[in-house]
């Protein structure tokens, strides 16, 4: 309970930091630069307010026909307006009073504009170092988090620590040291007027934060939560659909769902709503001020130090009202986005340091010059985190180039797993496993598209037949296309559409059927003519008929091209050269079809039902 305690309170306390070292080195000495030129500006404050404490004082004297104070007499000496008439002179002093505090309100904003570009343009650019870093690492990177905190903490996240957070903090300092020049220099003219301003402001300040400060960070971390639970729930909607649709379930899901934005709109209703009470008590801060100071200097001191004293503090809390306004809407501010950023800062510290991922583009590979499909494994083994037992165990094997390769085995038993590791989506507990005598992933980065990986579950993007065949490539051979979508059995259907391989496939490929969509990522994985294809369940929506057609096609590409089939039909693996049985992450038994049918009794029960 204290350790949890404990990082609770460090959470808090470097958020800031922590948001503040996200930027390079230069781009920190930058805004320290800009922030030192905001800070500065309180001089101008300083002087227009001074100014016109003056012009109370030299007013309240021209009225009385009395001589201004030795100070005023020193001032108006100073800029030789000594000579002029008290008119003449309040017009000077109000005229500059005026420039020097539009003028400082004017720079102000325009610093502050820079500030926020200048910030904005940073967190695209932090936003795309951490996708490229969470895309340079494995698999497991990305299931730590649901998709769509992924996606918040890598877009919306940073965007909040660098406007709400660093661009809050700046705004902050400058408003604190301009507070510090006003209250001095209240203290220095009068030490009543300074005590009374900076008691009142800074008590009412604390006050306000300590009363709105949890409650904040608390809604904003509340509100984060609904936001990524609304939004998985419309996304399960959409994506099971049917499902729902059958079982009659819309008005469960609408009814959740607008329990959700309700709870939302409250969260969203009452974070606008908190800075508001901050404005209207320092409003009734700075009417009871005036009220309580006019009080005591009319009881205390003659009408001219009473009227200057007065302009003074009216002068200044017109400054510091503001002031103290901005500090305590950046503070709300601040503790809002801890909240609502928190998952941002978590995915940083996961993947950090972050470094300058060299992530070029692409362009279409169909040669792989030096690539030899080898596959190496020794002594795999892997634990999944949340895993007692070992998902693989102690695997080697050796698959040569050409080979026809079959893993079969129980759902469960680690096939799909061990593909994983043998790509290198995952890392190894112990053991090892070479590609052409390099790691997977440098073996990728060396060869792109040597390798080809079709899933179980295609992923079809809502674009053209042609963009999710290339998938992300800069450029296309539509000949290879062809060629691939020949192969993938797909020609008759791309020949019969009005716009062919131009046509649009709809979100997740809805406009296509099930086969269909498994057959496009079968030609994605062709296209590049990868010299390694690996099959995970590929052919599990297709037809028999489409399916042996498919399995014609590749076997075309035996000798030429390693394969390597993870497949429940057995009739589409009896021709392997290798069949790799796994139960439960180890290998029962290796060797031709009919070896592993003698050795493993399932194997042979399974075959003899399919009359293999």
């Amino acid at each position: 309970m204290v350790n949890n305690f404990k990082t609770v309170v460090m959470f808090r306390e470097n958020t800031i930091l922590r948001s503040f070292r996200i930027l390079d080195v230069r781009d920190r000495n930058k805004l320290k630069l800009v922030g030192m030129a905001q800070i500065s500006l309180g001089f101008l404050d300083f002087f227009g307010v001074a100014l016109i404490g003056l012009i109370g004082a030299i007013a309240v004297s021209g009225i009385k026909s009395e001589t201004p104070n030795q100070y005023i007499q020193e001032f108006t000496r100073y800029f030789n307006i000594s000579d002029l008439t008290f008119q003449t002179q309040i017009a000077f002093m109000g005229t500059s009073a005026a420039i020097i505090l539009i003028g400082r309100t004017l720079l102000t904003m325009y610093i502050g504009k820079k500030i926020i570009f200048f910030l904005s343009f940073k967190s695209a650019q932090v936003s795309a170092k951490l996708l490229k870093e969470l895309l340079s690492r494995n698999i497991t990177s990305l299931e730590n988090k649901s998709s769509q905190e992924t996606l918040y903490a890598v877009t919306t996240g940073i965007g909040i620590l660098m406007l709400n957070v660093l661009g809050a903090a700046i705004s902050i300092i400058a408003d604190f040291f301009l507070l510090s020049i006003l209250s001095l220099g209240l203290l220095l003219y009068d030490p009543i007027i300074g005590v009374l301003t900076l008691v009142l402001f800074s008590f009412v300040a604390w006050m306000l934060y300590r009363l709105t400060q949890k409650k904040v960070q608390t809604l904003g971390e509340s509100n984060s939560g609904i936001q990524f639970e609304s939004n998985s729930q419309i996304l399960e909607v959409i994506k099971s659909f049917r499902e729902i649709y059958v079982h009659d379930l819309q008005q469960n899901y609408a009814n959740r769902i607008s329990k959700l934005q309700t709870q939302l709109a409250d969260s969203n209703a009452q974070l606008s709503f908190i800075p508001n009470i901050s404005k209207y008590v320092i409003e009734i801060t700075l009417v009871v001020g005036g009220v309580l100071l006019s009080a005591v200097e009319f009881l205390l001191y003659d009408s001219v130090q009473a009227v200057s004293t007065l302009a003074l503090f009216l002068a200044a809390t017109s400054r510091i009202a503001p002031a103290v306004l901005r500090v305590q809407t950046g503070s709300l501010s601040i503790k809002s986005a801890i909240g609502r950023a928190k998952s941002s800062l978590e995915l940083i510290d996961y993947l950090s340091p972050l470094k300058n991922q060299d992530l070029h583009s692409i362009n279409s590979n169909f040669f792989h010059e030096g690539f030899i499909p080898k596959i190496v494994v020794k002594e795999a083994t892997f634990r999944y985190s949340n895993k007692m037992d070992l998902a693989i165990n102690k695997v080697s094997f050796n698959i040569e180039p050409g080979q026809q390769i079959a893993l079969v085995g129980a759902t469960g038993s680690g096939k799909s797993t061990l593909v994983d590791l043998m790509l290198g989506l995952r890392d190894l507990d112990s053991g090892t496993i070479e590609i052409c005598d390099l790691s997977a992933g440098d073996a990728i980065k060396k060869w792109p598209g040597a390798i080809s990986y079709v899933p179980q579950n295609i992923f079809v993007s809502n674009s053209t037949i042609l963009q999710n065949i290339i998938f992300g490539m800069s450029d296309f051979n539509l000949q290879y296309v062809w060629d691939a979508i020949e192969l993938a059995q797909l020609g008759n259907l791309v020949k019969s559409l009005p716009l062919g391989i131009y046509s649009n496939v709809g979100e997740n490929g809805n406009m296509l059927s099930g086969g269909e969509r498994q057959r496009l990522g079968i030609a994605r994985a062709l296209y590049t003519k990868p010299k390694l294809l690996i099959l995970d369940e590929a052919t599990s929506s297709l037809d028999a008929q489409t399916e042996h057609a498919i399995s014609n096609s590749l076997s075309n590409l035996k000798g030429k091209t390693t394969l390597l089939i993870i497949a429940h039909r057995l009739s589409s693996l009896k021709d392997s050269d290798l069949v790799i049985y796994l139960n439960n992450g180890r290998i029962i038994s290796k060797g031709s079809f009919e070896e592993v049918k003698l050795k493993v009794p399932d194997f042979d029960k399974q075959a003899n039902l399919m009359g293999l």
